[in-house]
């Protein structure tokens, strides 16, 4: 299962590619992929890990052709994705620039080779199809500049989908680690039920999509599973964090983390906790949770409001479709519903004051 420890130096400069011209004469950049299922706190990892030296994170990678590009929404700097000057730089090295016909070309390729229809072949270890070779040098080409352009020898890609990681990792000439974030599947489930405001919109008011309890578990089982296939076929060097456990101790989960990656950082390389609050500055990631359009101090927090607010029969039904990973992952059962705090009818009356 592990890959070869790491080195900044690892290959030559990538082909050309359908896409456009030549891509940039640097070395082969390590990638740390991100995989597991929204809402599970993989933008908050993925900007830290971005801060240390030699790292850097561009978001929900993607996300760039199919939807930030097109719509020519905000980067994780605050500026449109089409004036950001990192992101220019990135396709002009790349592709000669983001034309249309280069993002047509992406979305392409991401359709006829990436999708999760197209996982079991990929672990199969079938012969790669053209279209599957051509979206690995794509790829290949984005991450080598973004290197260059950032001076980063990791990239975070955020991107999260199994299909697509595997795809990537699958590639001989792409040096990819598969970092698993997970969370409580009845907090992400509930998590998903919410109402959440896209900051990065540019049209107007956007708003990310809502998906039902039941479905947000299934969803959630069927994408770890697919995790955990791409690990267990001794597939990319990878390593699992649990949400809880890296707001509970966020340089810890992470030293440990990169460790098992084998790119290990130390406490003094990530962003330092003071008073339960995360200090981080902007980045250059697209797309993805609202939080990556904060800066500054950021509170840690695991959210708990499901074990309040959650009804009974949607915990219900997501702890039956999740059981079995739940136990897996050392996530309880059960949960009881805390307390309420409203003080009985004599406490109310000494705290009222005189009358």
């Amino acid at each position: 299962m592990p890959l070869p420890e790491h080195s900044p130096h690892l290959g030559a400069a990538p082909g050309p590619s359908p896409a456009g011209p030549p891509g940039p004469a640097v070395d082969r950049p390590v990638v740390v992929y991100l995989a597991g299922f929204g809402r599970s706190g993989s933008t908050l990892v993925e900007r830290m890990l971005g801060a240390a030296p030699g790292w850097t994170n561009v978001g929900e990678l993607v996300d760039l052709a199919r939807a930030v590009a097109r719509a020519d929404e905000l980067c994780g700097c605050g500026a449109r994705f089409s004036r950001c000057p990192v992101w220019t730089s990135v396709g002009e090295l790349a592709f000669g620039g983001w034309s249309d016909e280069v993002l047509d070309r992406l979305v392409g390729l991401h359709r006829a080779a990436a999708r999760q229809r197209h996982l079991p072949r990929m672990l199969a270890r079938g012969v790669p199809s053209d279209q599957l070779t051509n979206l690995r040098t794509a790829y290949d080409r984005i991450y080598c500049a973004v290197a260059e352009v950032t001076g980063a020898y990791v990239v975070v890609d955020a991107s999260k989908g199994p299909a697509l990681g595997q795809a990537l990792a699958g590639s001989p000439d792409l040096d990819v680690r598969v970092l698993n974030v997970v969370r409580d599947p009845r907090a992400v489930a509930w998590s998903w039920n919410r109402e959440v405001t896209r900051p990065h919109a540019t049209g107007g008011e956007a708003r990310m999509w809502r998906i039902a309890a039941p479905r947000a578990a299934a969803q959630w089982s069927a994408l770890q599973l697919e995790v955990q296939a791409i690990a267990g076929i001794g597939g990319p060097r990878a390593a699992r964090i649990r949400y809880e456990d890296f707001v509970a101790d966020p340089v810890r989960t992470l030293v440990s983390a990169t460790t098992d990656l084998g790119v290990p950082l130390s406490a003094d390389d990530l962003p330092a906790v003071h008073g339960g609050a995360l200090r981080l500055g902007p980045s250059h990631g697209l797309s993805g949770n609202p939080s990556r359009f904060r800066s500054g101090e950021i509170p840690l927090r695991r959210d708990d409001s499901w074990t309040r607010e959650m009804p009974l029969g949607s915990r219900r039904v997501v702890t039956a479709l999740t059981l079995p990973l739940l136990a897996a992952y050392g996530y309880p059962a059960t949960q009881r519903r805390p307390r309420p705090t409203t003080p009985r009818p004599a406490e109310r009356d000494r705290t009222r004051g005189p009358r």
